[in-house]
Order: structure tokens, then sequence, then C-alpha cells
């Protein structure tokens, strides 16, 4: 292979700048999502036809690995720009981390100077009717064995709190406090910062009851008494999803439910990016913009 020492020189390197992911406290999802970007380099230049060194990398190769990704997802579909985006990003975090470490200077400004628009669209949630069927299943499901009990308090946690799947995996039953008509859920959030989410305290009381009185601590847990992780909640939530006909994967798009039904109840634009625990109240803005019947409304009636 024309490239296999420069591919371990990248290894090498990785491995590095991974540590370096830790010790910064980014969270195990993006250090997942470097992985998959730099393994996918890796594996593009161990075939790609030219000679490849940090010092002879090139605008143009980082396009052909763009398009390399394009042929590995063959007919299933085209990468998405979102996804060009991310992957020009992660590499030029990671040659930037290269540079300063290595006495050869890589033409970064020239190398990644490729702009990718990616058109602004609202998140998608669940819709309306699939969030009445998801309701009408947690309302009838038998709370009567502890699979139930925990599909029902996993689900309503993410639907009822915007709670992110990696707050979910380390949320523990003391994580709960009581005050008045709500549970206070103190967990922790992106970037290792403490969240506070907020249930009311109706909707799960008889789960919690039954985790606190069989000594069950975290609340993502298999039956055999070990902690979920991201890829069994991910499952467990498809499975579901697949059980009562409704077509979604993952936590995320409950979460955009949540935040979506809060716009829709007019809840302040400063409190909603709270409940979602943003860093930057931007990102929480995405979720405002009107829909096409609001418009037409806002429209027709200006010209009455």
């Amino acid at each position: 292979m024309k490239n296999e020492s420069f591919a371990l020189e990248i290894e090498r390197f990785f491995e590095y700048f991974v540590n370096e992911l830790k010790l910064t406290n980014k969270s195990k999802y993006t250090i997942i999502s470097y992985n998959t970007t730099i393994k996918s380099f890796i594996e593009f230049i161990r075939q790609y036809e030219k000679p490849l060194s940090f010092e002879n990398l090139k605008k143009i190769d980082i396009m052909n690995f763009l398009e390399y990704k394009n042929m590995v997802l063959e007919k299933q579909s085209e990468l998405e720009m979102s996804s060009k985006k991310l992957y020009i990003t992660h590499l030029k975090t990671f040659f930037t981390f290269v540079n300063e470490n290595l006495d050869t200077d890589i033409k970064l400004s020239t190398i990644f100077k490729i702009n990718i628009k990616v058109p602004k669209r609202t998140p998608k949630g669940v819709e309306n009717k699939d969030v009445e069927i998801l309701e009408h299943y947690l309302e009838n499901l038998q709370l009567n064995n502890f699979l139930n009990i925990r599909a029902s308090l996993i689900l309503k946690i993410l639907l009822y709190s915007g709670a992110r799947r990696g707050e979910l995996e380390v949320l523990k039953t003391k994580n709960f406090v009581v005050d008045g008509e709500l549970y206070i859920i103190h967990t922790i959030g992106k970037g290792d910062k403490e969240r506070t989410l907020y249930i009311p305290k109706e909707y799960i009381e008889d789960e919690i009851s039954y985790y606190i009185a069989n000594d069950i601590d975290f609340i993502a847990t298999t039956k055999s008494g070990k902690v979920m992780d991201g890829s069994q909640i991910y499952r467990f939530l498809n499975n579901t999803y697949k059980k009562i006909g409704i077509r979604y994967s993952g936590a995320h798009i409950l979460r955009h439910t949540f935040a979506k039904s809060m716009i829709a109840k007019d809840v302040n634009i400063v409190t909603v990016k709270e409940l979602l625990g943003h860093a930057n109240i931007q990102t929480t803005m995405i979720y405002t913009n009107p829909n096409q019947r609001e418009v037409q409304k806002a429209y027709l009636d200006t010209m009455k």
C-alpha cells in the first residue's frame, strides 16, 4: 500500500488527539464521532492512488475523501451536506492538532478552504398523530413487570423533560428530588456540565417508587442489572417505535418533540433554552421558525 506509513502516522497522532479530547472533557459521543471520521479517512488513504504525506496533502485530497464517502454509501443515499461539513470540521480540527505537534507546517488555510452551505431547517419532532400514539401506548402500558416500568420511565423522561440520551445514561434514582408537584432531576449534561431537568411527579411517581423499592440505581438498567449504554438505549427506542407503528429512530427525536411543544405553548425562548440545556440561545432559536400554516394565516390577516 502506497500510503501505509502515512496511515500509521495518522493513527499514532489520533491516539494523542483522543487523549486531548478526553482531557478537555469532550463527550464520549464527540469522541466516537471523531473516531468514525478519522478511521474513514485512514481507510481512504490506504487505497488512495496518490502517495500522501503531511507535506503534500492538498485540498483536492480532502475533496476526493468526500467523494470516497459517497462511493462507500453506494446507492443508499447521497452524502448529506451536514455530514460533509462535519467531516471537514473533524479533519481540520485533527490536522490543526497535528500541526501544533509537528515540525512541518501543514497549509491548513488552503487545504480546508472548502465552503459547504448547510440549509437551515427546523428540527423535526414526532408528528402530532404519532405523539398521540406514543402517549396512548404509555397510558395503557401495564406497570406489572420491570421491562414495562423501565420502558415507561425512559420514554416519559425523554418525551417530557427534554433529556439527552447521554444524560439518561448516567441518571440515577438518587438524582430525583421531589419539589411540590415536580421531580427536580439533577444530571450531568453535555460537556460534563451539571444540568437540571423537570418532570411532573404524577407522570413517573409509580415508576420511581418501584425502582427505589427494588434498589435499582440507574434508570437505564438491563433486566440483569447492568447499566445500558447508548447503543442499547437506541435499540430499545427503535424497537418500541416499531412495535407501536411509528417510524422514528433514537432519543433525539423525542428531545426535538419536547422543544417544539414548549415553543408551541408560547414558553419564553430563554426558558426553553434553560430547559434544553443549550449553551447558546441561537441553538434554541432553530425551533422558532413558524410553520407554513402560521405563515399563511399571518399573510391572510394582513390582506383583510
